[in-house]
């Protein structure tokens, strides 16, 4: 029996649509880990950054190590894949390191709280281009509310700013990677 013409095109509307889905899911399932590497050293930094702020070394040395675990994870998930790596990612992270550093140059900030909140601001932009651009609406949600609770802590828990960083920056960034793979 032939299907009409708006059956097919019903049919491949539905077809489009769970490619969609599932391209989503894939790039939330590749994004969750992430989260949870970033929320961590966001915990521990955050939260040795303001019970031992004299270890100075306490932010470059976790920026470091969660690089080297985010490109692990991203080379090992290639790798399942048995594609090559896609250098787009560590080019990436290049050109922010040197927008941050150009940043900085010209507006360098006043006290560890502005450093400490352009970060994160920072990183919820990514996240939610990302969201914008792959139509992740979870990607999206997760820098939106990031930006928030970084801006209402900086303008309204300024004296606790830094161990609000640690709870509700990692922990938020540990439920963004759950809240990922839930999908």
């Amino acid at each position: 029996m032939p299907i009409s013409q708006a059956e097919a095109q019903d049919a491949l509307r539905d077809i489009q649509r769970t490619g969609r889905a599932s391209a989503t899911s894939y790039g939330y399932r590749h994004g969750a880990p992430h989260l949870f590497i970033w929320g961590v050293v966001w915990i521990l930094g955050y939260g040795l950054t303001w019970l031992r702020p004299q270890y100075g070394a306490t932010w470059p040395v976790l920026i470091v190590a969660g690089s080297i675990a985010s490109f692990w994870v991203g080379w090992k998930y290639r790798a399942a894949k048995a594609k090559v790596y896609d250098w787009r990612y560590a080019e990436t992270a290049l050109a922010a390191f040197v927008f941050i550093v150009a940043i900085f140059a010209v507006m360098p900030p006043r006290t560890g709280v502005q450093a400490g909140a352009f970060f994160p601001i920072l990183i919820a932009l990514l996240y939610s281009l990302v969201g914008i651009w792959t139509r992740g609406g979870r990607m999206l949600v997760t820098g939106i509310v990031l930006a928030a609770l970084t801006l209402g802590g900086y303008f309204l828990l300024r004296q606790y700013f830094i161990p609000w960083m640690a709870v509700v920056g990692g922990g938020g960034l540990i439920l963004g990677g759950f809240w990922l793979r839930s999908v």
